[in-house]
């Protein structure tokens, strides 16, 4: 997709799956990795977005809306992920689909809390604005009075919710389609785009690379169960340079507005800035007993025995890390408690320490901490009255887990 774009002569792309932000990770890896290689230009912006479902209500819902948004920043970046995890904590199943819509005082809240962070865009002809439009053709052509007003006041609705949350930020999209319905709903929101004086941009709710791949995307959708109308619903979803795409357009838009049109992309462009989201993971951390670092002048007092050395208790005991220590003199004094102190056990915990003390380096973090924050949790259960139910994990059969009372 990235390449493509770049081969287009496009400046920058936004990924923006259907209520899915778990792409992000890797299209942000693989533009880092493309700019390394000098295969995309280091000023060439990969945008992380999202479609969600927008909704009135979600308890009484006819149709899942669509609609974009783009994050500015990494401020941006976290208002979407904190949507997304509303939508699917909300989530619900329905006609054999897991449905997460948003609603739009969620959206909202979201977008008060992180102010100028979030670019939108009333999305496809699966938004509720081309909805309307359509509704509102429609009409006109019956000349239905009645209609024609209530369908304009809720066009009206629709965009100053808009405009209220995102001002400058919202723009309206249109797709270079040629399509009956396509060509419907570009004429007429041209005009109503104009009236409120919001900017258009053109998306091209790229399903598959180019024109070249229709048939394998195709042949895609028809592998899967059911009917779908491929050839005219999906027929222009793919990426365009300017010429495809204005040949698509030339009957309503003029090639001044063409250029203005894509300026007004080049606008999102700047807009868009970086996204610093990586990080090592964080090891949620409880306070614990200080057990003082043993040193030489101790001589490892407390009934450890040096001269059987395994090296990573030893390290262990002499840790300046609070929890290290912890971890391995409540293992210990465990061990001493149910007379199982001696050096097949102690083997034990030395090669379980070691698989700890590694996994810890590799993240960045002391992985001790984990485990003794899951035996304050444990301990919480048992002092409450409550049961410990079964349960596993990837340490299920570490020796350790059975010392500090987690099993």
């Amino acid at each position: 997709m990235i390449l493509t774009a770049h081969k287009l002569g496009m400046k920058g792309i936004i990924l923006t799956d259907h209520e899915c932000l778990s792409g992000h990770v890797k299209w942000l890896n693989e533009e880092r990795d493309l700019k390394e290689k000098g295969l995309i230009p280091p000023e060439f912006k990969c945008g992380c977005g999202n479609e969600i479902y927008l909704v009135n209500d979600r308890n009484n819902i006819q149709c899942y809306w669509h609609f974009i948004l783009a994050a500015k920043n990494t401020e941006g970046h976290r208002a979407l992920r904190e949507l997304s995890s509303i939508a699917w904590r909300n989530s619900y199943s329905s006609r054999g689909l897991t449905r997460v819509p948003t609603q739009k005082n969620e959206l909202k809240e979201i977008v008060n809390k992180y102010p100028n962070t979030l670019i939108a865009t009333n999305a496809c002809l699966g938004g509720e604005l081309p909805h309307l439009v359509e509704e509102l053709v429609k009409a006109e052509k019956r000349n239905s009075e009645d209609e024609i007003i209530k369908i304009k006041l809720e066009i009206v609705d629709f965009l100053n919710y808009c405009l209220e949350l995102f001002g400058e930020d919202f723009y309206i999209e249109i797709a270079a389609a040629p399509t009956k319905e396509q060509k419907l709903f570009n004429q007429r929101v041209k005009a109503i785009a104009k009236a409120y004086g919001i900017k258009i941009v053109i998306g091209s709710d790229a399903h598959y690379l180019t024109s070249n791949e229709r048939e394998v995307h195709k042949a895609y959708l028809n592998s899967k169960d059911g009917e779908r109308e491929v050839d005219n619903f999906y027929y222009y979803a793919h990426m365009m340079d300017n010429e495809e795409a204005y040949n698509n357009i030339s009957d309503i838009f003029t090639e001044e507005e063409f250029k203005q049109i894509c300026e007004n992309s080049m606008e999102i462009y700047n807009k868009i800035g970086s996204y610093d989201i990586f990080r090592n993971p964080i090891i949620p951390e409880v306070q614990v007993k200080d057990y003082p670092p043993f040193t030489c002048e101790t001589d490892f007092t407390g009934g450890y025995n040096p001269d059987w050395y395994f090296p990573t208790i030893d390290d262990l005991l002499c840790s300046q890390e609070i929890q290290e220590r912890y971890w391995i003199n409540e293992c210990l004094n465990a061990l001493r408690e149910k007379d199982l102190y001696n050096t097949k056990y102690l083997a034990r915990i030395e090669t379980e320490a070691k698989v700890i003390k590694t996994i810890g380096e590799k993240l960045g973090d002391c992985l001790f901490k984990y485990f003794n924050t899951f035996q304050h949790f444990i301990d919480l259960f048992w002092n409450c009255g409550s049961l410990v139910g079964p349960g596993r994990g990837s340490a299920v059969c570490f020796l350790s887990n059975y010392l500090l009372g987690g099993q």
